[in-house]
């Protein structure tokens, strides 16, 4: 294993044959009298799936006691590479590298969800599978859930909230980035609600520089513009007021930030003609998947 990380205070790596562990002081004890270096066989234990981890496949809770749950997110690959190699990777290292990176963030108090351990089991040669292991955080939803309870004609104390919400979003994103990080995936199914709380999830392929760019900032605030677009054609009631509200509350005094986001969303809506492409073709592929598996099913 490449160990291209730094081991975060408070955690210990344990190294069992071909599987080595990174696990949080507090619970490391308890996870090993689990068998949690047995993955394969500890995850034949009954358990109950994520409300609000949504990924290519569920992330199961297990009980740890005293009323606390651990989410055990697996990683696997996306697009035609999922079809090749699935939860397999080379080389690297993925899973220690976000427990680590997740906890420079907290450092920064920037909220984001418990982290407790990371797993790397070796296959072959150098493949490997990873698993991320965090606490769950109760009554949570993401974001494309939390819009939806709000509903499109929301209350007049809904709207407050909503309002409120999205400036807090904007002011929260503002902050990872003048901490010079870069979120590898920021869409609305990584940012959490859970009470009043807004907390940023998912670090996979993120980093954290000196001084995060324009740019990069620019790239981070598409990705999610992209998402809302996205989601608003299925029906998300969000509005362009509401993403107007969101830039403001982002760029605050920096009128250079607000002019260039400006530009980059007018350069987005000649780009966003491909998403919406894509998107439809998308709708179309899963619709026909749909109807082979059901002719099945009838058959």
């Amino acid at each position: 294993m490449s160990k291209n990380f730094q081991i975060p205070p408070s955690f210990s790596l344990i190294e069992k044959g071909k599987v080595s562990l990174l696990l949080k002081e507090e619970y490391k004890n308890l996870l090993l009298e689990q068998g949690i270096e047995d993955i394969n066989t500890y995850l034949k234990k009954t358990y109950q799936i994520s409300r609000y981890l949504k990924g290519r496949a569920p992330h199961p809770v297990i009980p740890l006691g005293n009323g606390k749950n651990m989410v055990l997110r697996q990683y696997s690959h996306g697009g035609l590479l999922r079809a090749i190699t699935g939860s397999t990777y080379f080389l690297g290292s993925r899973s220690f590298r976000e427990l680590a990176l997740t906890e420079e963030i907290r450092s920064f108090g920037i909220p984001t969800i418990f982290s407790i351990g990371a797993i790397h089991q070796k296959t072959f040669f150098s493949f490997y599978q990873a698993y991320f292991l965090t606490l769950e955080v109760p009554s949570a939803m993401d974001l494309i859930q939390y819009f939806q309870a709000i509903g499109t004609c929301p209350s007049r104390e809904k709207l407050s909230q909503k309002r409120k919400t999205i400036r807090h979003i904007g002011l929260l994103i503002r902050q990872f980035h003048q901490a010079g990080f870069y979120h590898g995936d920021l869409q609305l199914k990584n940012i959490l609600m859970s009470g009043d709380q807004i907390l940023l999830i998912d670090f996979d392929r993120s980093y954290r520089k000196q001084n995060l760019p324009v740019q990069e900032r620019m790239k981070n605030l598409l990705r999610l513009n992209r998402s809302v677009e996205k989601w608003k054609r299925l029906g998300l009631p969000i509005t362009r007021t509401d993403g107007w509200r969101f830039f403001l509350a982002y760029s605050g005094d920096d009128k250079k930030i607000l002019k260039t986001m400006a530009k980059t969303l007018r350069t987005f809506s000649l780009r966003f003609l491909f998403y919406r492409f894509g998107w439809a073709l998308e709708k179309i592929v899963n619709s026909s998947g749909f109807r082979v598996r059901r002719n099945k099913v009838l058959s």
